[in-house]
């Protein structure tokens, strides 16, 4: 694999580049909006050139883009190619993108980011899957990145980082209340540190310890959030993970009843 063409040279696309130019492929680039062209890309004109002379295609685009450009991918990558998706498509556009790309005889990779790119540029954690994950995990690995293969195709990397996005995400957003809570309390070191005796420690006991204590004391759990809830209104403190504790232990609170 000598030529690697990336679709898409916004900040990511542009700190893939980078990295591929390090690992010493001779690495082309498209962006139809006036992006600066990273050092050491050849920047072609349109998709269809970059695609026809890449030996392996890396999408780095906003998602909502990734079926489209499958779609004109399709029709002018080499059948020897490989085709890789770094989007946040859905697991089932992945595979929607994964049967166009291997109809025409070429082979495909979903790669799931699993950090923000801008820490680690081509060097973050991964997840692969799909029909070239293999190679495709061997160039990232050249990236300086950690690789984890996951056996299975199209989609199955991608719903990894989706299952891992219900608490990365939501955990962030709730530091996020819970830091503005105690700002607006006039404590916030104090919940800082709360915060921080909370993400240290025994994970897996913790974990356990979550979910059995929220089932059994769903109902009492319910009323001292929904005050949660009240008092952060009176703290001018926007609550909505809060009121979503709320409404999951009141959830649980009435199976516990029923």
């Amino acid at each position: 694999m000598r030529v690697v063409g990336l679709i898409g040279l916004g900040e990511a696309g542009s700190l893939y580049a980078a990295g591929a130019v390090a690992a010493g492929y001779e690495v082309r680039g498209f962006d139809p909006a006036p992006t600066p062209t990273p050092d050491g890309v050849v920047r072609d004109a349109s998709l269809d050139d970059l695609v026809a002379a890449s030996d392996l295609v890396i999408v780095l685009t906003g998602a909502v883009l990734s079926l489209r450009i499958a779609q004109q991918a399709a029709a002018h990558i080499r059948r020897d190619a490989i085709y890789a998706d770094f989007t946040t498509a859905s697991p089932e556009v992945m595979v929607e993108v994964a049967n166009l790309i291997e109809s025409v005889g070429a082979r495909f990779a979903d790669v799931a980011i699993l950090g923000p790119v801008p820490t680690k540029g081509a060097a973050t954690e991964t997840i692969v899957s799909g029909s070239a994950a293999t190679e495709v995990a061997e160039v990232l690995e050249r990236f300086g990145a950690d690789v984890e293969r996951i056996d299975g195709g199209a989609g199955e990397a991608t719903s990894r980082k989706l299952l891992r996005s219900v608490l990365m995400k939501s955990l962030a957003a709730i530091v996020m209340e819970a830091l503005a809570a105690g700002r607006a309390a006039g404590c916030e070191p104090w919940v800082r540190a709360q915060i921080a005796a909370q993400l240290s420690g025994d994970a897996e006991a913790k974990m356990d310890r979550y979910e059995s204590g929220s089932r059994k004391h769903a109902v009492r759990r319910a009323h001292e959030m929904e005050s949660v809830v009240d008092y952060l209104g009176t703290l001018g403190v926007e609550s909505e993970m809060s009121e979503a504790a709320a409404a999951v232990l009141t959830r649980l609170g009435r199976a516990q009843q029923a």
